[in-house]
Parts: C-alpha cells; sequence; structure tokens
C-alpha cells in the first residue's frame, strides 16, 4: 500500500480519514478535494502541503478495499463454505458501494497512474486469494480443476461484468440472476453439480 496510509499527526491523519469518508460517500470520480479538506477541518493548503490529490485519492480507494483479500476466505473456512458465501455476497445490496468504486477506478485507471497501481495490487491480491480457495478446494475434494489462478481470473472477470451490467440498470440482468451465472461458471470450471 501507499505510504500515504502510514501517515503520522492529526492533520494528515484526519485529512486521510476524511478521503476515505468522501469516496465512500461520493465515489471515486465525484471526490473532490473540497470535500475531503471541510470534512477533515483543514484548509486545501494542509491538505496539498501533506499530499499530492491523484496520490491522496488512490491511497484512500485501497484503503478501502484492503481487508477484502483476507475475507476472500475466512479463518477456518472450510473450501466450500468460502465459495457458497463468495457466491451469496457478490452481488448483494451491500456491494454496490464498493462495485460502484471499483469501477470508478476502473474507468480512471488507465489515464491515473496511482489509481492504476492501486487497482493493479487490489486486483492481484483478490485474484490470489480466490485462486488460493479454489486450490485448497481441490486438495480438499470438493472439486476439481486443472488451473485454480485461470479459474479465479474467469470467476473474477465475470463477476466484474455482472456487476457493471447491474450497476447500469441493465433490465435483463437481476442480482438473482447475476449469482446464478457466477455459479454455473463455477460449476462448468469446477465440475461441482449446481454450482457448489
Amino acid at each position: 500500500m501507499t505510504d500515504v496510509k502510514k501517515v503520522r499527526g492529526s492533520g494528515r491523519e484526519r485529512i486521510f480519514r476524511a478521503a476515505v469518508e468522501v469516496l465512500m460517500e461520493s465515489g471515486l470520480e465525484a471526490a473532490q478535494t473540497r470535500s475531503v479538506t471541510e470534512r477533515a477541518g483543514v484548509g486545501t493548503g494542509l491538505l496539498n502541503h501533506y499530499f499530492r490529490w491523484p496520490v491522496l485519492r488512490a491511497a484512500a480507494w485501497e484503503a478501502v478495499f484492503e481487508d477484502a483479500p483476507a475475507d476472500i476466505r475466512r479463518a477456518d473456512e472450510a473450501p466450500r463454505a468460502a465459495i457458497g458465501r463468495f457466491m451469496a455476497e457478490a452481488f448483494a445490496p451491500e456491494a454496490r458501494l464498493y462495485w460502484r468504486l471499483w469501477i470508478d477506478a476502473e474507468r480512471l485507471a488507465p489515464h491515473d497512474p496511482p489509481i492504476a497501481e492501486a487497482l493493479d495490487r487490489i486486483r492481484t491480491q483478490l485474484r490470489s486469494a480466490l485462486a488460493r480457495l479454489l486450490a485448497d478446494g481441490v486438495s480438499a475434494g470438493d472439486w476439481q480443476l486443472p488451473d485454480p489462478a485461470a479459474t479465479a481470473l474467469r470467476l473474477d472477470a465475470l463477476r466484474d461484468g455482472l456487476a457493471g451490467l447491474i450497476l447500469a440498470g441493465d433490465p435483463a440482468m437481476t442480482t438473482d440472476l447475476a449469482r446464478q451465472h457466477l455459479e454455473a461458471l463455477f460449476a462448468m470450471e469446477c465440475g461441482v453439480a449446481g454450482g457448489g
């Protein structure tokens, strides 16, 4: 993670916390320095003294997602239970905010190097955690697949695409249908009837 999160001093910490809160409320693309400084109770000069806005915004975005890779499989959770929870929570209403932040980052990344770097780090961690979960399921005899990393990539890509359709208001896509598509891909990939 960017050094910004490991800041010391009350002004820096307030600015960083405020940036995270503004992203959670406004989204990545709509977040503005003025909203951050107002929330932190500091002037724009202090924000600029401590941070470059693109770096602060990217670090705040990354902080929102930093615990997500560990949540793929919780402590002492069996692979079958973890993949079931992954499917059940992928399109839950409370995930919409995170999907909006994720899609904003994907849209900004080609022209925003700090966002691109943060997105790449979190995406890599998430896919690695999913690949480990899938490999553990193979080891436990829960399912079969030749390449857990490739399956993780395909599950991740389908989940991202389906979330985008839901957020765009595609009338042909519901959260239940999206979950069914994700479960169907998992079943095809892993040879599990009914998706696990």
